[in-house]
Protein backbone atom coordinates (compact mmCIF):
# COMPACT_ATOMS: atom_id res chain seq x y z
CA UNK A 1 0.00 0.00 0.00
CA UNK A 2 1.41 3.39 -0.99
CA UNK A 3 0.64 6.10 1.49
CA UNK A 4 2.06 9.57 1.73
CA UNK A 5 3.97 9.94 4.96
CA UNK A 6 2.64 12.94 6.93
CA UNK A 7 6.09 14.53 7.18
CA UNK A 8 6.58 14.54 3.41
CA UNK A 9 4.62 16.81 1.05
CA UNK A 10 1.94 15.13 -1.03
CA UNK A 11 3.44 14.27 -4.44
CA UNK A 12 0.50 15.89 -6.27
CA UNK A 13 1.10 19.28 -4.66
CA UNK A 14 3.60 21.60 -6.28
CA UNK A 15 5.54 23.97 -4.11
CA UNK A 16 6.89 27.30 -5.25
CA UNK A 17 5.66 29.59 -7.98
CA UNK A 18 2.12 29.92 -9.31
CA UNK A 19 3.35 28.33 -12.56
CA UNK A 20 4.42 25.23 -10.64
CA UNK A 21 0.99 25.05 -8.97
CA UNK A 22 -0.76 24.68 -12.33
CA UNK A 23 1.82 22.33 -13.86
CA UNK A 24 0.44 19.00 -15.06
CA UNK A 25 0.19 16.20 -12.52
CA UNK A 26 2.00 13.05 -13.58
CA UNK A 27 0.29 10.02 -12.10
CA UNK A 28 1.76 6.67 -11.21
CA UNK A 29 4.44 6.59 -8.54
CA UNK A 30 2.70 8.30 -5.64
CA UNK A 31 -0.91 8.47 -6.83
CA UNK A 32 -3.47 7.78 -9.52
CA UNK A 33 -6.48 9.94 -10.37
CA UNK A 34 -10.10 8.86 -10.65
CA UNK A 35 -12.03 11.18 -13.01
CA UNK A 36 -15.70 11.35 -11.94
CA UNK A 37 -18.35 13.40 -13.79
CA UNK A 38 -18.81 16.62 -11.82
CA UNK A 39 -22.37 16.29 -10.46
CA UNK A 40 -21.80 12.68 -9.37
CA UNK A 41 -18.36 13.54 -8.00
CA UNK A 42 -19.66 16.35 -5.80
CA UNK A 43 -22.51 14.16 -4.58
CA UNK A 44 -20.10 11.30 -3.79
CA UNK A 45 -17.76 13.69 -1.98
CA UNK A 46 -20.61 14.97 0.21
CA UNK A 47 -21.66 11.41 1.02
CA UNK A 48 -18.12 10.25 1.80
CA UNK A 49 -17.53 13.22 4.11
CA UNK A 50 -20.92 12.61 5.73
CA UNK A 51 -20.02 9.05 6.68
CA UNK A 52 -17.44 10.45 9.13
CA UNK A 53 -15.49 7.20 9.03
CA UNK A 54 -11.71 7.31 8.57
CA UNK A 55 -11.82 4.21 6.38
CA UNK A 56 -14.07 6.07 3.91
CA UNK A 57 -12.30 9.44 3.97
CA UNK A 58 -12.16 10.74 0.39
CA UNK A 59 -8.60 12.10 0.47
CA UNK A 60 -7.70 14.94 -1.90
CA UNK A 61 -10.36 15.93 -4.43
CA UNK A 62 -9.98 18.67 -7.03
CA UNK A 63 -12.19 20.19 -9.67
CA UNK A 64 -11.00 19.50 -13.21
CA UNK A 65 -9.73 22.51 -15.13
CA UNK A 66 -12.85 22.52 -17.35
CA UNK A 67 -15.14 21.89 -14.31
CA UNK A 68 -16.54 18.78 -16.04
CA UNK A 69 -15.27 16.39 -13.38
CA UNK A 70 -14.10 15.89 -9.84
CA UNK A 71 -10.61 14.43 -9.62
CA UNK A 72 -10.21 12.00 -6.73
CA UNK A 73 -6.52 11.51 -5.90
CA UNK A 74 -6.16 7.85 -4.94
CA UNK A 75 -3.38 5.38 -4.21
CA UNK A 76 -1.34 4.14 -7.18
CA UNK A 77 -2.69 1.15 -9.05
CA UNK A 78 -6.29 2.39 -9.24
CA UNK A 79 -6.26 2.68 -13.03
CA UNK A 80 -5.27 -0.94 -13.45
CA UNK A 81 -7.62 -2.20 -10.72
CA UNK A 82 -10.71 -0.19 -11.74
CA UNK A 83 -12.31 -2.64 -14.23
CA UNK A 84 -11.88 -5.60 -11.87
CA UNK A 85 -13.16 -3.64 -8.88
CA UNK A 86 -16.23 -2.45 -10.81
CA UNK A 87 -16.94 -6.07 -11.79
CA UNK A 88 -16.54 -7.16 -8.17
CA UNK A 89 -19.01 -4.45 -7.07
CA UNK A 90 -21.49 -5.58 -9.78
CA UNK A 91 -20.99 -2.42 -11.87
CA UNK A 92 -19.00 -4.17 -14.61
CA UNK A 93 -20.20 -3.60 -18.16
CA UNK A 94 -22.00 -0.36 -17.22
CA UNK A 95 -20.50 2.89 -18.52
CA UNK A 96 -20.64 5.07 -15.43
CA UNK A 97 -18.53 7.79 -17.03
CA UNK A 98 -15.53 7.05 -14.80
CA UNK A 99 -11.96 7.33 -16.05
CA UNK A 100 -8.77 6.53 -14.24
CA UNK A 101 -5.31 7.92 -14.90
CA UNK A 102 -2.22 6.03 -13.82
CA UNK A 103 1.49 5.49 -14.41
CA UNK A 104 2.89 7.70 -17.16
CA UNK A 105 -0.30 9.70 -17.69
CA UNK A 106 -0.74 13.37 -16.88
CA UNK A 107 -3.67 15.63 -16.19
CA UNK A 108 -3.76 19.44 -16.00
CA UNK A 109 -2.86 20.69 -12.53
CA UNK A 110 -5.96 21.56 -10.53
CA UNK A 111 -6.61 25.15 -9.50
CA UNK A 112 -9.55 24.40 -7.20
CA UNK A 113 -9.42 21.81 -4.41
CA UNK A 114 -12.78 20.54 -3.15
CA UNK A 115 -11.29 18.49 -0.32
CA UNK A 116 -8.05 18.61 1.66
CA UNK A 117 -5.13 18.47 -0.81
CA UNK A 118 -2.79 17.44 2.02
CA UNK A 119 -4.75 14.31 2.95
CA UNK A 120 -3.22 10.93 2.12
CA UNK A 121 -4.39 9.27 -1.07
CA UNK A 122 -6.84 6.49 -0.10
CA UNK A 123 -7.21 3.12 -1.75
CA UNK A 124 -9.82 3.36 -4.51
CA UNK A 125 -11.74 0.36 -3.15
CA UNK A 126 -12.72 2.39 -0.08
CA UNK A 127 -14.45 5.02 -2.24
CA UNK A 128 -15.60 3.17 -5.32
CA UNK A 129 -18.96 1.78 -4.15
CA UNK A 130 -20.16 5.27 -3.20
CA UNK A 131 -18.76 6.88 -6.35
CA UNK A 132 -20.26 4.20 -8.64
CA UNK A 133 -23.67 4.53 -7.01
CA UNK A 134 -23.62 8.32 -7.43
CA UNK A 135 -22.60 7.96 -11.09
CA UNK A 136 -25.42 5.47 -11.69
CA UNK A 137 -28.00 7.76 -10.10
CA UNK A 138 -26.73 10.68 -12.20
CA UNK A 139 -27.26 8.61 -15.34
CA UNK A 140 -30.72 7.47 -14.24
CA UNK A 141 -31.80 11.02 -13.40
CA UNK A 142 -30.74 12.10 -16.89
CA UNK A 143 -32.53 9.19 -18.56
CA UNK A 144 -35.90 9.54 -16.82
CA UNK A 145 -36.65 13.14 -17.97
CA UNK A 146 -35.53 12.23 -21.50
CA UNK A 147 -37.87 9.21 -21.52
CA UNK A 148 -40.74 11.33 -20.19
CA UNK A 149 -40.17 13.96 -22.88
CA UNK A 150 -40.01 11.26 -25.55
CA UNK A 151 -43.26 9.67 -24.29
CA UNK A 152 -44.98 13.09 -24.18
CA UNK A 153 -43.86 13.72 -27.76
CA UNK A 154 -45.37 10.41 -28.89
CA UNK A 155 -48.66 11.19 -27.12
CA UNK A 156 -48.84 14.56 -28.89
CA UNK A 157 -48.25 12.94 -32.30
CA UNK A 158 -50.77 10.13 -31.76
CA UNK A 159 -53.36 12.11 -29.77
Amino acid sequence: MHRTHPSRPAPWLREGSQEAETAPLTCGDGFDVLWVPEPAGRWALRRLIGYRQPALAPGPVALAEDAAACLFIVAPGARDDLPELLDWLDWGGIDLGLRAYGAGESIPGPRVWLHDPHAPAPEVIALLATIAQCCSRRLLRGAVPAQRAEAAGEETRTG
